[in-house]
C-alpha cells in the first residue's frame, strides 16, 4: 500500500475512515445506479486539513472515462440547464463576456446556455460519446488533459468551471495548476462539488450519495480553499448548488436507498403542485475563486 500523503496538504497525519469495498470489474463510471454504486475505494482522512482521499488507486484511472457511454446523464440535462440559469448571472456579475472554457462539459448544456449569455464557450471532455453530443451544439470540445491545454492554451480564459469535477482528480493541487495557466489574469474559477463535513453527509454517513467509486477526492470548506489558494487561486464566496429536481429525477437518483419508495410517495404531492423544485441541500459547494493577487471590491452575493 501506498504511503497516506495527503494530496491537499502534504501531510501524514491521516486515519483510515473506510476501507475499500469497490470491485474493479464493477465499477462504475455512469450516472447508472447499481447496488454496487456507493462502493468505494478505501479512503483516508487528514487530521491536518480535514481532507478525504481514496488511496491506493489504479493506474490512470482517468482513462476509463474516454470509452464511457452514459445515456443515463441524458435524464439530467434539463435540470442543468435550469441550474445553469441560477449560476450564469453569477458568473456575469464578475466577468461579463469573454471566453468560458467548461471542464469536464459531458455533453455540453451549460455551456449552449452560457453561451446565450454572451460568452465564447469551449469544453474539455475525455468521454467521446459525450463530446460528440457537446460538438453537434456547435462547441468547440478539446479532448486532452488540463496538463496539454494549459501548454497550448496560455492565459487564454476569463472563465473555467468544473461541476462535478474536482472530486475525480487524482492530483487536484497539479490539476487547479494547470487550470490557473489556463486562466488570464483576474479569471474567474466555478467549482461545484460536496462538502464531506456537511450536515447531509453526517446525516447519512457512509450512504451519502457522494460516496461512489468513481469519486476519490472528499473536500471540505477548509480543504477547497487551502488546495485552491496552494495553486494560485484566491476564495471569493461560497454558495449552495441550486440542483433542479423532477420527480423521475429524484426518483433515479435515490435509487441506491432502501427508502426510496417511501421518500418518493411522501413528496409526489409537490410534485403534482409543481413540475420542478429548486433544492439547496446543505453540503452542495458551489465555490466561486479567482486567480489575481488583488481582489478588487466588488458585490457581495
Amino acid at each position: 500500500m501506498k504511503l497516506d500523503i495527503c494530496p491537499v496538504c502534504g501531510s501524514k497525519n491521516t486515519f483510515e475512515l473506510h476501507p475499500s469495498t469497490v470491485d474493479l470489474k464493477k465499477l462504475s463510471f455512469t450516472y447508472v445506479k447499481t447496488p454496487d454504486s456507493g462502493k468505494t475505494f478505501r479512503s483516508v482522512r487528514c487530521k491536518n486539513c480535514t481532507h478525504v482521499f481514496c488511496n491506493p488507486l489504479p493506474k490512470y484511472i482517468y482513462k476509463n472515462y474516454e470509452d464511457v457511454v452514459d445515456k443515463q446523464y441524458l435524464k439530467y440535462t434539463d435540470s442543468i440547464i435550469e441550474s445553469a440559469k441560477k449560476i450564469l448571472p453569477i458568473i456575469k456579475s464578475y466577468i461579463k463576456s469573454g471566453k468560458m472554457l467548461d471542464v469536464g462539459c459531458a455533453t455540453g448544456e451549460f455551456l449552449d446556455k452560457a453561451r446565450e449569455y454572451g460568452y465564447e464557450v469551449e469544453g474539455l471532455e475525455l468521454s467521446r460519446w459525450s463530446s460528440e453530443i457537446a460538438e453537434k451544439k456547435k462547441i468547440k470540445i478539446h479532448r486532452s488533459l488540463l496538463n496539454s491545454l494549459s501548454k497550448k492554451f496560455p492565459n487564454r480564459y476569463d472563465v473555467i468551471t468544473l461541476f462535478g469535477v474536482i472530486e475525480h482528480f487524482e492530483n487536484p493541487a497539479l490539476e487547479l495548476q494547470y487550470i490557473v495557466k489556463l486562466l488570464k489574469p483576474g479569471g474567474l474559477v466555478v467549482i461545484w462539488t460536496g462538502d464531506v463535513n456537511s450536515f447531509s453527509s453526517k446525516l447519512f454517513g457512509y450512504n451519502w450519495w457522494y460516496w461512489q467509486g468513481q469519486h476519490i477526492q472528499y473536500f471540505t470548506h477548509k480543504s477547497l480553499a487551502l488546495v485552491a489558494i496552494k495553486s494560485g487561486i484566491k476564495h471569493l464566496f461560497t454558495k449552495t448548488y441550486p440542483f433542479v429536481a423532477t420527480y423521475s429525477l429524484l426518483n433515479n437518483s435515490l435509487s441506491r436507498y432502501k427508502t426510496r419508495h417511501i421518500i418518493m410517495k411522501l413528496i409526489k404531492p409537490f410534485f403534482l403542485l409543481k413540475a420542478r423544485w429548486i433544492l439547496y441541500i446543505p453540503g452542495e459547494m458551489l465555490w466561486f475563486g479567482i486567480k489575481s493577487s488583488k481582489i478588487s471590491k466588488r458585490k457581495k452575493h
